[in-house]
C-alpha cells in the first residue's frame, strides 16, 4: 500500500497534464473559414516591401486583385496565401499555401 500512492499520484499528474494538453490544442484549433491573401512585392521578392490585402474567397478572385495591382507596379512579382498569420519569431507572416500561377 505505501508504494501504490506515488504510482497513483504520477498517473493522476499525466493524466492531468495530458487534458490540459489536449484542451490546450482544441483552443488553439480555429474554425474559421480560410481566406486568400495577396502579396505584391513592390521592390522584388527580396526587398521585404510588399502591399498586402487580406479576405478574398478564394485563389481566382485573390489572382485577378494582385495580376492588376502587379501591372500598377511595373508588372511587381506577386503571391496569394491562405491562411496567413504574421509569426512574431521570423517577422513575417507564415501561410498554410502559396500560389502564383
Amino acid at each position: 500500500m505505501k508504494n501504490s500512492l506515488p504510482i497513483i499520484f504520477v498517473i493522476t499528474l499525466f493524466t492531468c497534464l495530458g487534458v490540459t494538453l489536449y484542451l490546450i490544442n482544441q483552443s488553439e484549433a480555429s474554425d474559421e473559414p480560410q481566406t486568400w491573401s495577396s502579396f505584391v512585392y513592390t521592390n522584388g521578392y527580396n526587398s521585404g516591401r510588399y502591399k498586402k490585402v487580406d479576405d478574398f474567397e478564394d485563389y481566382p478572385s485573390c489572382r485577378a486583385y494582385s495580376l492588376e495591382k502587379s501591372t500598377e507596379y511595373n508588372h511587381a512579382p506577386w503571391e496569394c496565401g491562405l491562411g496567413c498569420r504574421f509569426d512574431s519569431t521570423r517577422q513575417g507572416y507564415q501561410c498554410k499555401k502559396m500560389e502564383n500561377k
